[in-house]
C-alpha cells in the first residue's frame, strides 16, 4: 500500500479500503471553502475544486487523522470566530465523509485578506 493512503477497512471476502491524503485534503478544502470570512492566505478568490487541497496537509497515523490549514481572513470577520468554525466544519466533514477520526485541525491564520485585494486578482487574471 503506498504510504499516501491508510487503510480504512480490510475484510478478506469483500477486499480492502484506502483513502488518499489528498482525497482527504480535498475534503477539507472544499469545506474550508464553505466558511464565511475565510480566504486564501496569498489573498484573491478561494481555489475551486481539487486546488483547494494546496491549503491543507495531512498526517495519517494509526487510523486518525490530523489536519493543518494555512488561511487569510476577510477583514471585517472575527478571526478566532472564522478559525473555530473552520475547525468545526472541516473536522466534521472529513469525519463524516472518510469514517476516519480527526484528532487535530489546526488553524494557522497568516494573513486578513482585503476585500479590494481579491477584486484587483480577478481583474488582473
Amino acid at each position: 500500500m503506498p504510504r499516501d493512503e491508510e487503510l480504512i477497512g480490510d475484510n478478506p471476502e469483500e477486499g480492502k479500503i484506502s483513502i488518499s491524503r489528498d482525497v482527504i485534503a480535498t475534503i477539507a478544502g472544499l469545506a474550508a471553502t464553505d466558511v464565511a470570512g475565510v480566504a486564501p492566505p496569498k489573498g484573491g478568490t478561494m481555489p475551486r475544486g481539487e486546488a483547494v487541497r494546496r491549503l491543507v496537509e495531512v498526517e495519517i497515523a494509526e487510523g486518525r487523522v490530523k489536519l493543518a490549514l494555512k488561511v487569510g481572513v476577510l477583514y471585517g470577520h472575527a478571526v478566532q470566530a472564522v478559525a473555530q468554525e473552520l475547525q468545526t466544519r472541516v473536522k466534521t466533514e472529513v469525519e463524516k465523509m472518510t469514517a476516519l477520526p480527526v484528532d487535530e485541525v489546526d488553524v494557522e491564520v497568516v494573513r486578513v485578506v482585503f476585500p479590494e485585494e481579491g477584486r484587483r486578482k480577478e481583474r488582473i487574471a
